[in-house]
């Protein structure tokens, strides 16, 4: 008994790196970071997929590491679930950016609402859209994909292995660009759809003094800008499923993983 246990005490430095390779993946990554999750639940999941990779993993790990040694190594080890979930959150932020800049432009950002995934002040337009790009991710198995990345890892980097390069950096920073266009992209036809309502109120003001523009304009702007951002969601479908596969796509070849195959 005394040897199992310490053999088993021999391992936990192995073991540690694996955990923190995982764990790093819960703190960032849409619905595995989400707050909404209970932390539990998140330390139970990330002790039980390091428990079933540690075996296969554990012949490619060094045989005797200082603490010294560990205490960096997991630091870089976490770094790589950290880089895996916030490829795909940035982007999603991306979405989220869109509708509250919807809720300003329409004037009903001051009905702001908490989003229970990130405890962050919100409107409701932009909740309405990160719970539609949360959803398309679960659809396209997103969640699932993120996971596979994460164990492919194992076969390209070795544990204490990776270092945040340039290359890394200019993909992260191109990711964040892609995030942003997205997030213009989906902005725009509510945004063409209020100027021309805006343009309208201002011709009638001009023909009936007598009528209250800011009376009426108000839920005008309002009603147009819920109708159109929900004919916008419905038609961006697949510019939503394009832009996180290729992001999940991006984020494997920032790794040096193998092309992404449905």
């Amino acid at each position: 008994m005394h040897w199992s246990l310490y053999n088993l005490y021999l391992l936990l430095p192995g073991f540690a790196l694996v955990l923190f390779r995982v764990a790093g993946l819960l703190v960032t990554a849409p619905i595995f970071g989400s707050s909404a999750v209970p932390a539990r639940l998140k330390v139970a999941f990330a002790f039980g997929v390091a428990a079933c990779v540690f075996p296969l993993v554990a012949p490619t790990l060094p045989e005797q590491i200082a603490l010294s040694g560990v205490l960096v190594g997991v630091l870089g080890e976490m770094l790589i679930g950290l880089v895996i979930g916030l490829a795909v959150t940035v982007m999603v932020t991306g979405v989220q950016l869109a509708g509250m800049l919807i809720g300003q432009q329409a004037g009903i950002a001051l009905a702001s609402a908490i989003d229970p995934t990130s405890n962050a002040s919100t409107t409701v337009v932009g909740q309405i859209y990160v719970i539609v790009a949360t959803l398309i991710f679960l659809v396209i198995g997103g969640h699932r994909l993120l996971v596979r990345a994460l164990l492919d890892t194992f076969a390209v980097v070795p544990a204490m292995g990776f270092r945040m390069t340039e290359p890394t950096l200019l993909a992260l920073g191109d990711l964040l660009s892609a995030a942003y266009v997205l997030g213009v992209r989906l902005f725009s036809p509510v945004l063409i759809a209020l100027l021309v309502a805006s343009l309208v109120m201002a011709f009638l003001s001009r023909t009936m003094p007598q009528l209250n523009i800011l009376t009426v304009g108000f839920p005008v702007r309002a009603m147009t800008a819920m109708g159109m951002s929900a004919l916008a969601l419905s038609v961006s479908q697949n510019l939503l499923v394009e832009s996180l596969l290729d992001v999940l796509a991006g984020m494997r070849e920032m790794l040096g993983l193998t092309p992404l195959v449905l």
